[in-house]
């Protein structure tokens, strides 16, 4: 975009790298002095470290993720075995890496005003969701805004191989591709066709790869604990009031709808068919992936706030495909600001939090465990599924039963094993040990365990309301 002109759509080369370099310290800063992994973090690092490749392949099915992130964190779970490197920071500068591209291709790419960048570097989903989190979504956000600069600079095989890369990202990104897709059939399909290949190469692999094979799998049962109609409100405020206004329900970040946010969903609906009205290329992708993603939540996989902002960060790239004139409309550009400091102000709140509160006790925990329990003690976790990243900051894989083998990750599909005292003390004859640790998310039944004693809980104030309980029992 031209640098003249009014000052809500000028771009600077000084405040472009200025934007750029503030928000990749701010990142740095966060990841490695404040940030603490949750679960769905460690999780894929331990898939990716304890896993060869083939076995990651056929571990899909459990996650419902594409391979693409866990390919990328294996050069990284190698050189954790290889150096003596704390892998709660490797996994965070892996991270980084892509982040860093994404922060450059908005900032120095992207022919959005400074303005609106300025608001949007700072949202929820950017600084924070995918930004600070540690997982595969930065992907998703690095392949879209290459496929859309590649489109930029009329880079027709590189444009598709970032598609069928796209599809490898997740769920969310198949559809942005798609949508992408229709993009370059109303722009020129004949042109586009090499590209297009691609993306149904893609599409087709994501398939055979992801699609999940277990009865019982998450995908198909998450939104159960819905009715019909409150899965459709769900989904429809989700993808759209949650995803573009977060913050202004109470329901934000959980299950549940409002008619106040119903009534925003509508809004934002008409006021973007309005705002692209002149640009039917720009529209009909965004309302597809809205559409698609929706459809998803409703019969598939309700999700959360991570995967409803997908929809923001697709209408940002599509925003750097808007002609100069767009942003020579008023309407347009307060519009824009308008969702930048809304998404600014709940994006600021959550760091804020972060900052003031850990994630989760599992850091505190994991730190109390590496300190003082010694490594010949066998530690039996209560709900492997909760109990992952202590794991990564004890630095210690503990034991399940009834295997009574050692684990780091967890599969979606499992169910809770809950194991009796005696089972417990047969375990640790089996070890050969005087007595053992459990570890649980929960207090114990003292019916149930009657013997167990606590010795340790951790249960200050975190974001994620996760606590942990350290009981010891000793065999008689």
């Amino acid at each position: 975009m031209e640098n003249n002109g009014n000052l809500l759509t000028k771009r600077s080369f000084f405040w472009e790298n200025i934007g750029w370099l503030t928000s990749v310290s701010i990142l740095i800063y966060l990841k490695f002095f404040v940030h603490e992994l949750w679960k769905d973090e460690w999780q894929a690092w331990f898939v990716a470290k304890d896993k060869n490749i083939l076995e990651v392949f056929s571990f899909l099915n459990y996650e419902g993720h594409p391979a693409l992130w866990y390919l990328y964190l294996k050069p990284f779970t190698w050189m954790s075995t290889l150096l003596p490197l704390n892998e709660e920071y490797l996994l965070s500068f892996a991270h980084l890496l892509p982040a860093i591209a994404v922060f450059y291709i908005f900032w120095k790419k992207f022919e959005i005003p400074d303005l609106i960048k300025s608001l949007f570097c700072f949202s929820y989903f950017f600084i924070f969701e995918y930004g600070l989190v540690n997982r595969g979504y930065i992907l998703v956000i690095l392949f879209l805004f290459l496929a859309v600069l590649y489109f930029q600079k009329d880079k027709i095989k590189l444009l598709g191989i970032s598609l069928f890369l796209l599809c490898q990202t997740e769920v969310f990104g198949v559809f942005m591709a798609a949508a992408l897709g229709a993009y370059l059939l109303l722009v020129n399909v004949k042109k586009y066709a090499v590209s297009l290949q691609y993306l149904i190469v893609g599409g087709i692999v994501f398939v055979i790869s992801v699609f999940p094979r277990e009865s019982g799998h998450i995908a198909r049962t998450q939104g159960k604990i819905l009715s019909f109609g409150d899965r459709i409100f769900t989904s429809v405020q989700g993808n759209i009031t949650n995803a573009f206004l977060p913050g202004l329900t109470d329901d934000t970040a959980v299950f549940g709808w409002t008619v106040f946010g119903m009534v925003l969903a509508v809004l934002v609906l008409v006021l973007f068919v309005y705002l692209f009205k002149n640009y039917k290329q720009i529209w009909v992708p965004l309302l597809l992936v809205i559409l698609m993603s929706t459809g998803f939540s409703l019969f598939f996989f309700v999700g959360g706030i991570r995967q409803w902002g997908m929809m923001f960060v697709f209408f940002v790239a599509l925003l750097s495909l808007a002609p100069v004139s767009f942003y020579q409309k008023k309407f347009n550009i307060l519009l824009l600001c308008f969702i930048g400091v809304v998404q600014s102000i709940y994006g600021i709140t959550a760091v804020y939090q972060d900052i003031n509160s850990p994630f989760t006790n599992a850091k505190e925990t994991g730190l109390f465990i590496m300190e003082k329990i010694p490594e010949k003690v066998p530690i039996v976790a209560i709900n492997k599924f909760e109990i992952t990243p202590v794991i990564g900051y004890a630095k210690r894989k503990f034991y399940e039963l009834p295997s009574g083998e050692p684990f780091s990750y967890f599969k979606w599909v499992e169910k809770i094993y809950m194991p009796t005292q005696e089972e417990l003390r047969l375990f640790a004859k089996f070890k050969n040990v005087g007595g053992l640790v459990i570890i649980s998310p929960k207090k114990l039944d003292p019916g149930r365990f009657s013997d167990a004693t606590l010795g340790k809980e951790f249960i200050g104030k975190n974001i994620k309301n996760e606590n942990y309980f350290i009981y010891t029992l000793a065999v008689k």
